[in-house]
């Protein structure tokens, strides 16, 4: 499952085949060589889903400090200054959302009326869950599980790109030197048309092996430019994994003029970056189990309130209905203070019935996770195992190429001096030719598949140094 087949792009080289199996803006003058190292430099500076991450990653180590800051007391400042009047009767009351009174410093009066006054009431209130018995600190580590788990998933798709880049660069090459392929088999085929029409000129030929050289001739300036519009296509995909215009690009010759060297095994560890990913989610499954656990815990609380109030209305307003004062500032200074200091004890014990549940479905999701990890490395193990095979397979079918290639270049010269001659036929020239530039692009293909296998081994690694360490020290052919 974290594998991804690469087929566009390969699949309009002839005989490429599924090349390779992977785990997982400035734009640059056209007359420059582009490197491999540069674009991967430039891919990762460029390519918005390496950006996504990034910003996942910085919005985790936010959401660290601000669980964190719960440990801070709430500090609540309140002031209100209110016009009104102060009319009250003897009853019972109820709030639906809890327990609430109604009171006043006067009993109520015998009858309604509209006396109002200002009143102000000024209070500053510091509440503090001093323990939470182990919840916060567990939300505390739970955080900063996730944002370990952000980190590992932007170095992932840091290396997902990597490969995904390096691949394309491989195909790109490839598909530029089957196209140059192309072009000097037209060239070819356009000496031997000549080479026909001379000798049916003379008459050492007759008129009819020049019109099958002509339809030969035709057929290969069709195939140049069906290479040619593989290679931008090729150019293209690299374009977009490089995040910069599309455009006609000039590649290092590392990957046609040389061959990597052969590698020792591959091992599997728990650092490579997919294994870290399943691993960090494993973690942060379990911290969830845990927060869960912590959820019908009690809270110990430490609170305090300091208020001040003042009103319009007189100590004596129950027996003198005209005690009262309309004046503004007769209503809101401070005549009266009071404070309270406590410490509080709230645990709600459904709380403790609900987080047995939550916690049981928690662990069974870190199980899944871990189960999923499991699956992961058995992938890897097996991926490596058969990168190592298909690097040597390549390597095979390289050699058995270049003598292919030999042969041919030594056939195509036999028949064309066995036609010069007037001993061999047309049908033997332009079979020959067609032998060679088939030799040419088997080849080329040959070529690209032990970059591409040795492409595969690294990713199977979780390393892609190990085969950047290869472009500048492999050996010349």
């Amino acid at each position: 499952m974290w594998f991804a087949l690469f087929s566009r792009g390969a699949g309009a080289l002839p005989g490429f085949g599924a090349a390779l199996v992977i785990l997982l803006q400035p734009a640059l003058a056209s007359s420059q060589t582009l490197t491999l190292r540069d674009s991967l430099d430039t891919a990762l500076r460029n390519y918005s889903a390496i950006r996504a991450k990034e910003f996942r990653r910085d919005a985790a180590r936010h959401d660290v400090s601000h669980t964190k800051q719960a440990y801070l007391p709430d500090v609540v400042l309140s002031a209100q200054q209110v016009y009104g009047t102060v009319n009250a009767m003897h009853g019972p009351l109820y709030s639906p959302g809890g327990p609430a009174n109604a009171s006043t410093s006067a009993p109520p009066l015998a009858e309604q009326n509209w006396n109002a006054s200002f009143g102000a009431l000024y209070s500053v209130l510091v509440h503090w869950n001093v323990s939470t018995f182990g919840r916060l600190d567990r939300q505390i580590e739970l955080s900063s599980r996730t944002e370990e788990l952000r980190r590992r998933e932007l170095e992932l798709e840091k290396f997902k790109h990597g490969v995904r880049v390096t691949h394309a660069y491989l195909n790109l090459s490839t598909a530029q030197r089957i196209h140059h392929i192309q072009k000097e088999n037209v060239a070819r085929l356009q000496v031997v048309l000549e080479t026909v029409e001379s000798h049916t000129g003379s008459g050492l030929s007759p008129g009819v092996d020049a019109s099958f050289a002509r339809a030969e001739l035709a057929n290969a300036r069709a195939l140049r430019i069906k290479a040619q519009d593989a290679e931008l296509m090729a150019s293209k995909e690299l374009a977009v994994l490089l995040g910069v215009p599309f455009r006609e690009f000039q590649l290092e010759p590392t990957f046609f003029e040389s061959t990597p060297a052969a590698t020792g095994p591959v091992d599997v560890t728990s650092g490579h970056p997919v294994l870290a990913v399943h691993e960090g989610q494993v973690l942060q499954g379990e911290q969830e189990a845990k927060v869960a656990s912590a959820e019908g815990r009690p809270t110990l609380s430490a609170f305090g309130l300091l208020q001040g109030r003042g009103s319009g209305f007189r100590n004596d307003y129950g027996q003198n209905p005209a005690a009262f004062s309309r004046s503004y500032g007769d209503g809101v200074g401070i005549d009266r203070g009071n404070y309270v200091a406590g410490l509080g004890l709230s645990w709600n014990l459904s709380a403790l019935v609900r987080s047995f549940s939550s916690e049981a479905a928690r662990e069974g999701r870190a199980r899944a996770l871990h189960q999923e990890q499991v699956l992961a490395t058995e992938e890897l193990v097996a991926q490596a195992r058969f990168a190592e095979h298909k690097f040597n397979l390549a390597t095979e079918v390289s050699t058995e190429a270049r003598v292919q290639k030999t042969a041919a270049a030594d056939g195509f010269q036999q028949s064309k001096a066995r036609y010069d001659s007037g001993l061999g036929t047309i049908v033997e020239l332009t079979q020959a030719t067609f032998a060679v530039t088939r030799a040419e692009v088997d080849l080329e293909l040959a070529q690209n598949g032990i970059w591409q296998a040795l492409l595969l081994k690294s990713a199977a690694a979780g390393d892609l140094n190990s085969f950047l360490q290869q472009v500048p020290g492999a050996t010349k052919q």
